[in-house]
């Protein structure tokens, strides 16, 4: 079984569970919240992308004044690795695609996207992280982050006067991966790509990505 046959049993929700476990602050969540933050950042990123919707995403940039680089100098920064990243102390921000981490990734977007052309992958995955970080963009624009639009979390409390809050960063990535899935037609949300870039790679077995995929559908 591939993962283009398992695609039946994973939604949106449930990708953007897999995203949402992935904040630092994730244990601090009530699991009742779950899934306020799923549907709200899902919501936030498709209610961004229905102005753009068939447009193309480099088009889209240079109408912005937004310039992008694709480079294939190395993404790692302090033994991180980075596919992209925007620069928001540029102006207007700029976007730099780190081609060379994209290397390996074609099987991957092929077997997602059920696409049979061999050649086209790495713009298709250029496109799909400019739109990630044009998301981003918009937000800079906006003024305001995804994550600070939405409720935030308690992350401490003493006694009955102090209370500290935080934001749920990862929501304003679930977002992007919400507008980059829309306005490139993709058939589910781009983190797939990771996840099946790791089982390809043996990192990660398949089985232990339907285990995941289970427990992340008991959130919702």
């Amino acid at each position: 079984m591939t993962v283009r046959d398992l695609r039946s049993t994973f939604s949106d929700e449930v990708m953007a569970c897999a995203e949402l476990e992935q904040d630092p602050l994730f244990h601090k969540i009530p699991k009742s919240k779950i899934p306020y933050y799923v549907s709200a950042s899902l919501a936030k990123g498709r209610e961004a992308a229905a102005p753009y919707m068939g447009k193309n995403i480099r088009e889209l940039c240079q109408a912005e004044g937004v310039r992008y680089e694709i480079t294939n100098r190395s993404g790692t920064f302090h033994n991180v690795s980075f596919r992209a990243q925007i620069d928001f102390t540029k102006n207007p921000p700029e976007i730099i695609i780190f081609s060379a981490s994209l290397a390996g990734m074609g099987p991957a977007y092929r077997e997602v996207t059920g696409a049979e052309e061999e050649g086209t992958e790495l713009d298709r995955l250029i496109d799909i992280h400019l739109a990630h970080e044009f998301y981003h963009y918009l937000e800079y624009k906006s003024g305001k982050f995804t994550n600070e639009e939405l409720e935030p979390i308690e992350v401490f409390r003493l006694g009955t006067f102090f209370v500290k809050r935080s934001t749920v960063v990862k929501t304003s990535e679930i977002a992007a991966h919400a507008f980059c899935k829309e306005i490139l037609g993709l058939p589910c949300l781009p983190n797939v790509l990771d996840y099946v870039y790791l089982i390809r790679s043996n990192q990660l077995s398949q089985k232990q990505f339907e285990q995941q995929v289970i427990s992340w559908k008991s959130w919702m």
